[in-house]
């Protein structure tokens, strides 16, 4: 993982953690990335920490798990 694609994922946690919600458009916009590198860095978080984070299809966007805890510190 390079240190571009470890910032997203810490920015994804972190608007996680406090916000309790995250899109795609969010990761997007921030860092100035398309919407497939959006989506693989989703992806790639999930699997780091696969109980933090559940789509929300409603809203299209991510939400805070009740098991959340942090990775990123």
């Amino acid at each position: 993982m390079n240190y571009a694609q470890q910032q997203r994922l810490r920015f994804i946690e972190c608007m996680l953690a406090y916000y309790g919600r995250i899109g795609r458009a969010e990761v997007c916009d921030f860092f100035s990335v398309s919407e497939p590198t959006a989506t693989r860095d989703f992806r790639l978080y999930s699997e780091v920490a696969p109980d933090n984070l559940v789509m929300d299809r409603s809203s299209k966007s991510w939400i805070r798990s009740a098991s959340f805890r942090r990775v990123y510190q």
